[in-house]
């Protein structure tokens, strides 16, 4: 102890330690680190590590995540008018008219010697 506190003395005042900055930061601490919100983060952003019951996120991947999605582009894809693949690729059915528009009506009308 004696030896710590005479290399203390001979610091000079002008010199002070570097701020500490932990690697690891919190949920609300990464979020203000990239200047976005703990929902967007939590949406978008990369996964969290745990350590122990903590969940922390790392600055290196965080750093690594934002240049990665700074080249991707586009933020969010955005799709304003969702397409369903079985509308656009199914064939359309006859409505109307004398067709009918499913198998049982075609054999009824198959039975009854009705004209289709």
């Amino acid at each position: 102890m004696r030896q710590h506190l005479a290399i203390m003395a001979d610091l000079d005042e002008s010199e002070t330690l570097p701020a500490f900055e932990p690697r690891c930061l919190s949920r609300e601490q990464a979020a203000h680190y990239l200047g976005i919100g703990k929902t967007l983060l939590a949406r978008i952003g990369p996964s969290p590590i745990r350590l122990g019951r903590r969940c922390l996120y790392d600055r290196v991947d965080l750093d690594r995540w934002l240049d990665d999605y700074k080249s991707r582009g586009r933020a969010i894809k955005e799709e304003l008018w969702p397409e369903k693949k079985d509308s656009t690729d199914a064939k359309t059915r006859p409505i109307g008219g004398s067709k009918s528009s499913s198998q049982t009506d075609a054999r009824y009308a198959e039975v009854l010697g009705l004209k289709s």
